[in-house]
């Protein structure tokens, strides 16, 4: 009966498109998250945004089969238990949608491993991403299962489905997905639990829970046993909703390694062992670090990124945004900045922060990131500090190294006055 309904889903001739299409999801955003196990695993999970709707709806064209072709009736009589031949159903729909998953699985897995090095895929974001798919991929069957429309099923499970995902799904939210998967953060055990147990508990919904035929005995429903397992089904469905409502935040704060992986020089910059590929950047920000003109600023000799310290530093410590070390050169040139305010005054007053203080501040906070990331801002990357001229900026960083010791001279000058009057 399994390979009978493999057989007969319109996902089989579908399989090749929804391939093409966990492909395309990979790859068409951006190539950053290649050589990151955690991004990678993130990444992989990803499609799903757009898979679970169209599973959905096979499924609720899969289900109202036996209606469109007036079975019902022959079902209820049939000599195996009717929740056997709906898990028969469910089952082919849900073989082809996983194994779309895997196929972009395997295909990440392999384009990242020459970069990689040591680990794998984290098995908590392909899970959560495989949760996803069969919940939806349940709630699809049930829908198809009770409606009496032939095609109001699968279009309502497929344009809702998106919908539910895209308005309810956030990680803020429900954390049907989740969008990146930086190394500090890993998917919270308690919360995937919740998710497992929601997609079981509609799956056993969708296999159990059926429309009984109006030739049975003129009634809807009947048996005693037909209402306890309603009232049960309901109850679990009720207690899964409300659990994924209280769960919590789908990612959580990882411990920190003993050994972060850092540059070596007169001043460092640590990593996570598993953004080992961004160490060459990250030792030659070291190096330009290192020669930014001395005596004009205090540079603290190490940083780390995110989560290294704990969330303590969460804010300090630099963060690599899609795979740019720019966002982490604009942190490390704010703590220069900390750093390198003087010391024995007391901070400004509202009074003091003139728009001048707030200009200067931001053209040497640009200033010495674009010295550390060692180029002007990169051109996906937009905004900076207000009133910042950002082109400017960089044209002073082409100058001799003389003059642009003047130009952050007087910037210095004007944040002293602000601090010491």
């Amino acid at each position: 009966m399994y390979w009978i309904e493999l057989r007969r889903s319109p996902l089989r001739w579908c399989f090749p498109l929804l391939v093409a299409l966990d492909i395309a999801t990979l790859f068409g955003r951006s190539h950053w998250w290649v050589g990151e196990w955690a991004q990678t695993s993130a990444q992989v999970q990803i499609p799903c945004f757009y898979m679970a709707p169209l599973l959905a709806a096979a499924a609720a064209w899969t289900a109202g089969r036996a209606s469109r072709n007036n079975l019902d009736a022959q079902l209820d009589a049939a000599a195996r238990p009717v929740w056997q031949i709906e898990l028969t159903q469910l089952s082919a729909t849900l073989t082809y949608g996983l194994t779309v998953y895997g196929v972009g699985a395997v295909v990440a897995a392999v384009t990242s491993y020459p970069e990689a090095g040591p680990g794998f895929l984290w098995p908590g974001y392909l899970a959560l991403g495989a949760t996803l798919l069969v919940s939806f991929t349940s709630a699809g069957h049930l829908v198809g299962r009770w409606s009496r429309s032939h095609f109001f099923a699968p279009v309502l499970c497929g344009i809702g489905g998106l919908v539910i995902i895209a308005w309810f799904g956030a990680p803020s939210a429900l954390g049907f997905y989740v969008i990146s998967g930086s190394p500090f953060q890993e998917v919270s055990s308690p919360v995937l639990l919740v998710h497992f147990l929601v997609a079981a508990v509609l799956m056993a919904t969708a296999v159990l829970l059926r429309r009984r035929s109006p030739g049975m005995g003129g009634r809807e429903w009947a048996g005693a046993r037909r209402r306890v397992r309603t009232a049960s089904l309901s109850v679990l469905t009720g207690a899964a909703v409300l659990g994924l409502l209280t769960a919590g935040p789908v990612q959580v704060a990882r411990s920190a390694p003993r050994q972060p992986l850092c540059t070596t020089g007169v001043h460092q910059l640590c990593l996570w062992p598993e953004d080992r590929k961004y160490l060459p950047q990250a030792q030659e920000m070291a190096g330009r670090m290192s020669r930014i003109p001395p005596g004009l600023f205090k540079i603290p000799p190490v940083f780390y990124e995110r989560g290294l310290r704990g969330p303590r530093f969460a804010y300090e410590d630099f963060y690599i945004l899609d795979g740019s070390m720019w966002d982490a050169s604009v942190t490390m040139a704010g703590n220069i900045m900390t750093a390198s305010y003087p010391k024995g005054c007391p901070l400004p007053v509202d009074s003091r922060i003139t728009p001048q203080f707030k200009l200067a501040s931001g053209e040497l906070n640009v200033w010495l990131a674009m010295r550390i990331f060692g180029a002007g801002v990169p051109a996906d990357m937009h905004g900076g500090p207000p009133d910042v001229n950002l082109s400017a900026v960089a044209h002073v960083t082409t100058k001799p190294e003389d003059v642009q010791v003047e130009w952050a001279k007087q910037r210095l000058e004007t944040i002293h006055h602000a601090f010491c009057g």
